[in-house]
Order: structure tokens, then C-alpha cells, then sequence
């Protein structure tokens, strides 16, 4: 089941990026996964981590996108945070 949802842009130059970040929950146990790509493109995904506990998925969410921002992009969409 989704819980949560980031979705995350940068554009520079001809750089058009997307980032999103999804929350999951499955048996009790969270998933982060990372999503990322060319705007428009096939996009690459990768498991950022795996949590027993809810707040400690929540907290790894936002400090993976406090790290995106800071390097330039921005949020354009957030849902269920």
C-alpha cells in the first residue's frame, strides 16, 4: 500500500530532471523507493531502505528529499506527508 508520495523536479540549462520518492507499506515493514530520471523518459528506481517503524521510514523520506533540495530541486507534488 502507498502511504506517501514526493515528486520533485530540477531545470537548468538542458538539464529537465525528476525525482520521486514513494513510502510503501507491505507486512508491516516500509519501503522507500527513489525514482529518477529524464522528464518524459523511462524512469531508474532504487530501494532506499527498508524500516520496521513507521516514523523512522517517514523521517528517512525527508532527509532524502532535504538532500534533493538542496542540490536545486524542488517539489511539485506532495501526497500523504
Amino acid at each position: 500500500m502507498t502511504l506517501a508520495t514526493m515528486n520533485l523536479h530540477y531545470q537548468a540549462g538542458t538539464s529537465d530532471k525528476v525525482y520521486k520518492v514513494v513510502l510503501t507499506m507491505k507486512d508491516g515493514i516500509y519501503t522507500l523507493t527513489a525514482f529518477w530520471g529524464r522528464r518524459g523518459k523511462s524512469l531508474q528506481s532504487q530501494v532506499k531502505g527498508t524500516y520496521p517503524f513507521h516514523w523512522d521510514a517517514v523521517r528517512a523520506m525527508h532527509n532524502l528529499v532535504a538532500s534533493k533540495t538542496g542540490k536545486g530541486y524542488r517539489i511539485t507534488e506532495r501526497v500523504g506527508v
